[in-house]
């Protein structure tokens, strides 16, 4: 149980984004779900800003660990794969840490910052990293422990990711207030995949 420790925090990884995002609407005037984006939660100013990045750093902390453990277990020499995507899994837990302490978003129509610009580069290299982890691993853990229907859902998870990301500028342009439910089909379906690859990584090791 002690070797296996770190992948419980695949599991808690989008509970405390959960919280936060609840927790956030609740307390925030005048907040609304599908019109708002999470990160609006803990922009620069944003009056509840403490307690709520302290849900997403938490969130942050728990990729690290997580993507920690799947290294612990799965050297470079076993597959390749499952290292890599594990290091690009680990870069973006610590992405997220920065973007949600050290570099807040910019509030919307505010002069750009130092730290609103860094937080759209951390943004950027998480969907890159993303993009780029999710198929390294779904094929990786695949070759290594035959997990064909991971990689089937896997990919399905890419495809719904990729539709809501791309579709976001466009229903934007048009004047549809959707960007939070946007960010959210996007960010959900990333925090479902981890908790699966979480489960069956604590299966297969109990087995």
């Amino acid at each position: 149980m002690n070797k296996m420790i770190l992948y419980y925090a695949g599991y808690a990884v989008g509970i405390f984004y959960l919280l936060g995002d609840i927790v956030g609407g609740l307390i925030t005037p005048k907040y609304n779900y599908i019109k708002n984006a999470v990160s609006e939660l803990i922009q620069s100013g944003a009056e509840n800003r403490l307690l709520l990045s302290s849900f997403m750093f938490l969130h942050a902390l728990m990729i690290i660990l997580f993507s920690v453990g799947i290294l612990t277990h799965h050297s470079f020499k076993q597959s390749r794969l499952i290292f890599i995507g594990s290091i690009l899994l680990l870069f973006v837990g610590i992405s997220h840490a920065l973007s949600s302490s050290f570099f807040p978003m910019d509030p919307v129509g505010s002069p750009t910052t130092f730290p609103g610009s860094m937080h759209l580069i951390l943004v950027g290299f998480t969907v890159v990293s993303i993009f780029i982890l999710m198929p390294l691993l779904g094929i990786g853990f695949n070759q290594f422990y035959g997990w064909k229907s991971f990689t089937i859902f896997t990919f399905v998870c890419l495809v719904i990711i990729l539709i809501s990301g791309l579709s976001t500028p466009i229903v934007v342009g048009r004047g549809l207030p959707v960007m939070g439910l946007s960010e959210r089909i996007t960010g959900y379906t990333f925090y479902i995949w981890l908790f699966v690859m979480a489960y069956m990584l604590i299966n297969e090791g109990s087995s």
